[in-house]
């Protein structure tokens, strides 16, 4: 399995691995500072330097039972090089801005309006998130959004931690999808907002609320009968 390296420092911009297995798709690292695609967020892309200095583009990034899949835009690699890897940070902080970003529209509708989210995606340019109003009220969205940046404008800080997966299933509160959660993991990561929201979550975020800018509400569709999609971009910060 991989070393998630981004789960423990989502900063991280390089760092050095070891190839483990080469697949005609791609290689798995024994550990890697690339986020792989998941939770409605895109994977990373950017670069990994083989031996002899030979360069190769990370296209993309997948999570698969065997670890962390790097889609490579050749073939080279094999197993035991040692590779140093870069993400496209750029890329990156945008992911980690509108993740962030997500959390904190995702819990003001939670405890303020008990409205869960079905379903989301997240890319460097706007972000779609789908909840799961049972009356859909305009204004209440709206005010969601001012809530949200106004909680963005007290800078709060966002802090990681890990916790046994019984312990966790035990806080209902954590999971603000209307999805299944994997529990069968020994332990679960949670980000925390601090002094307002903890959600389980696997995925890259900023270190404060002050990285995120603003954010702008820009369409609303029916999805259902209770499913509101939602579509919003960051300005800032």
């Amino acid at each position: 399995m991989t070393d998630r390296l981004y789960q423990q420092d989502s900063y991280l911009r390089a760092f050095d691995a070891r190839v483990t297995d080469v697949r005609p798709e791609g290689v798995v690292l024994d550990r890697t500072g690339f986020f792989p695609t998941g939770g409605g967020v895109l994977g990373d892309e950017g670069t990994l330097t083989g031996p002899g200095g030979q360069a190769y583009r990370v296209v993309e990034t997948l999570d698969d039972d065997q670890g962390v899949l790097h889609r490579l835009d050749r073939a080279g690699l094999a197993v035991g090089d040692a590779v140093h890897g870069e993400p496209d940070w750029t890329r990156r902080h945008l992911l980690m801005r509108y993740h962030t970003a997500t959390h904190v529209l995702t819990g003001v509708m939670f405890k303020d309006y008990q409205v869960r989210v079905t379903g989301n995606q997240l890319t460097p340019d706007k972000a779609r998130v789908d909840f799961a109003f049972e009356q859909f009220d305009r204004e209440v969205l709206e005010e969601g959004f001012r809530r949200s940046n106004a909680l963005i404008g007290q800078d709060l800080p966002v802090r990681v931690s890990f916790v046994p997966a019984a312990e966790a299933a035990a806080r209902p509160e954590l999971f603000k999808l209307e999805t299944t959660f994997r529990h069968d993991l020994p332990e679960l990561r949670l980000v925390d907002i601090v002094g307002f929201d903890v959600q389980a979550d696997g995925g890259c975020h900023v270190a404060s609320l002050k990285e995120i800018g603003r954010l702008v509400l820009t369409k609303c569709e029916n999805k259902g009968k209770v499913n509101r999609r939602v579509y919003f971009v960051l300005e800032g910060p």
